[in-house]
Parts: structure tokens; C-alpha cells; sequence
């Protein structure tokens, strides 16, 4: 182990893996594989591990493993959830099929059904599939298992939620569109961690920007009633409600900042948009972390009230709706998205 932490701190000095490999007598690959181990889990990562598989379908939970499991289900963690808390908290690795077992012989009739594969288009299509890794990763950063400013790697990831890395490159893209994960160029992922005041100063400077926005649009296509513009916010409104009624809890707030850019995009400034994508990033932080279950059911019928201004052409109207739709910053931030 030692020895190996040699290589990582030399090629940490001096990037160069050709040299590094020549004067330890290692091939690329090795050097990779173990400077990834390092770069996930630190020195520890270096240590030696045994060969047995992690996931198998011969591995059986025991009488101790199996309590865990029922008092887990008992307060209301999922088949995921359950795998994940084994593996952290007690270190035991068990498949989701291993589980399911489990529940299944001790309460068969509270067991959730093994779910049918997805095809690669379900899975693009479907807002529960989309929901999937990108909502555990959000429900682990807002429940603080990850802290503020924590690097996020791809390999760590995969690992702790038995995953490939393709889909935890996507679902970190997810969650930095959200707010929740800063994607530094050349350095990788980070959980995020604005201020109170950054979360503030974030609604003030969107109250201003989104006013004009609102009064343009209202002034444009107010009063068209078939126009495309009105067309396209209103499906999107259709597209909140029916994820607030299903419970997709990150869907939902993709969708409710998606609304506000939707309207900044209709203006057709693309100057105006990158800067309410950047506004939008912390303020969808905040709707998550402050898990106040009423906000954005609150929020989508903001949105309905906010969309027929604009329909009426009420310019004065849609202007006040959205500023107090966004409220005081961090004080009503869950009010908002």
C-alpha cells in the first residue's frame, strides 16, 4: 500500500505517467486503476481488496442482516435506499434482488414487484426513470450525507449506488442544472454550497430581470390566444401539475425553473437567458433544501395565475405576479423555484 502511495504522490507532483511509470516499473493501466481507487476514496482506497464479489446471487442475507432489512422497510426506506444504508452504515452488500427476497418471504404481501427493464427510449421518455439516480443523489445531498463543497466522483458514485459510471455523468448534469452540484472544468463535480445571502441576493436580482421578462412577453403575445408562445407555457404548466401529482419531486422543480427560462427564452435574448440560467442554478438549490412539502404545489399555481396575466396582456399584472411569486429571497425561497 505503501508503495503504491508512492506512485499516486509522485504522479500528483508531476502529471506525468509516462515517467511515473518507467521509474516504478507499473503499466498506464495500473497506475489509472489505482489513482482513480485514490481519487474516490482517498489513501484508504489503496488498500487491497478481496476478490469476491460485491452483488452475487448466492449471497443470502443472515438472521441479523434480515432484521436490519425489515426495520429499515419499517421506517419507510425504498428497495435503494435499504441497499445504499447496508452498505454505508453496517457494511454489507446485498443486490436489490437479494432484498426483495428478503421481504418477500418475511411480508409477501408489502413487497413492491421487481421492476420490468427499461428499454434505452423508456428511458429517456419516462419522468419516473429520469427521477431514478438523479433524485437518490438529490435526496442524499439535501439530507446532508454529501457536504457542501465535497467532491462527487464518477467512480464513487457508481460504486456506493451500483451503477454505471454514463449514468451518474448524467444525473451530476441533472443536479447542475438544479443547483445542487458545481461542475468545475478540469477539477470534476462538487456539491454546491451557496450562502443564505448568495440565495438572497439570487431572488433580488431575479425579481428584476424576470419583470421585464414577464411584461414583454405580456406586451407581445397578450391577447393571442392561439399564438405558439402561449401554446408552449401552457403545456409546460400541464407538465408541473401532472409531476406534482405524481410525486416527482425533482422532476418537479426541473420543471418549474424550466418555466422561467422557457418565458426568458420566448424573449429572444440569449444574453437575458445564460444570466437567469445562472440566477436559477441557486435558487433551485434552495427549493430543495427546504424540504417544505406545500411550496411547489404553491408554485404551480403561481405559475397559472403568472401565464394568464401574460394571456391578458396585463403587463402591470404579470410584473407583480412574478415578483411576489419569488418572494423575499432565502426567507420564502421554497415559495419560489
Amino acid at each position: 500500500m505503501q508503495e503504491r502511495l508512492d506512485w499516486i504522490r509522485a504522479y500528483d507532483r508531476t502529471r506525468d505517467a509516462t515517467a511515473i511509470c518507467r521509474q516504478y516499473g507499473i503499466s498506464r493501466a495500473t497506475l489509472r486503476k489505482w489513482w482513480l481507487r485514490y481519487e474516490a476514496e482517498g489513501a484508504a482506497g489503496l488498500a487491497e481488496r478481496s476478490r469476491a464479489p460485491l452483488r452475487s446471487p448466492n449471497r443470502r442475507a443472515d438472521e441479523g442482516t434480515t432484521a436490519r432489512i425489515l426495520a429499515l422497510r419499517d421506517r419507510g426506506l425504498g428497495l435503494r435506499r435499504i441497499e445504499a444504508t447496508l452498505r454505508a452504515e453496517d457494511g454489507v452488500a446485498l443486490s436489490l434482488s437479494t432484498i426483495r427476497r428478503v421481504l418477500a418471504r418475511a411480508r409477501p404481501e408489502a413487497t413492491p414487484p421487481a421492476p420490468a427493464r427499461p428499454t434505452p427510449r423508456a428511458a429517456l421518455t419516462d419522468p419516473a426513470m429520469e427521477e431514478g439516480l438523479t433524485a437518490q443523489l438529490a435526496e442524499a445531498i439535501t439530507q446532508g450525507l454529501f457536504r457542501p463543497g465535497e467532491r462527487l466522483t464518477e467512480e464513487g458514485l457508481a460504486r456506493r449506488f451500483g451503477v454505471g459510471r454514463t449514468r451518474v455523468r448524467e444525473a451530476l448534469r441533472e443536479l447542475s442544472f438544479l443547483g445542487l452540484v458545481t461542475l468545475e472544468r478540469n477539477r470534476g463535480a462538487f456539491v454546491s454550497r451557496p450562502s443564505a445571502e448568495d440565495v438572497g441576493r439570487a431572488y433580488a436580482a431575479r425579481r428584476v430581470v424576470e419583470a421585464g421578462v414577464v411584461t414583454e412577453l405580456a406586451a407581445r403575445i397578450g391577447g393571442c390566444a392561439d399564438c405558439t408562445e402561449l401554446g408552449v407555457l401552457r403545456r409546460h404548466v400541464e407538465a408541473q401539475a401532472a409531476a406534482q401529482a405524481a410525486g416527482h419531486r425533482v422532476r418537479l422543480v426541473k420543471l418549474l425553473t424550466g418555466f422561467h427560462l422557457e418565458m426568458a427564452r420566448l424573449v429572444g435574448n440569449p444574453f437575458l437567458l445564460a444570466f437567469l440560467e445562472k440566477l436559477t442554478a441557486t435558487t433551485s438549490l434552495a427549493v430543495l433544501l427546504h424540504r417544505q412539502p406545500d411550496r411547489p404545489a404553491c408554485a404551480v399555481e403561481e405559475h397559472r395565475a403568472i401565464l394568464d396575466a401574460v394571456a391578458a396582456g396585463a403587463t402591470e399584472r404579470a410584473a407583480r405576479l412574478v415578483c411576489e411569486h419569488l418572494g423575499d429571497g432565502g426567507v420564502r425561497a421554497e415559495k419560489a423555484n
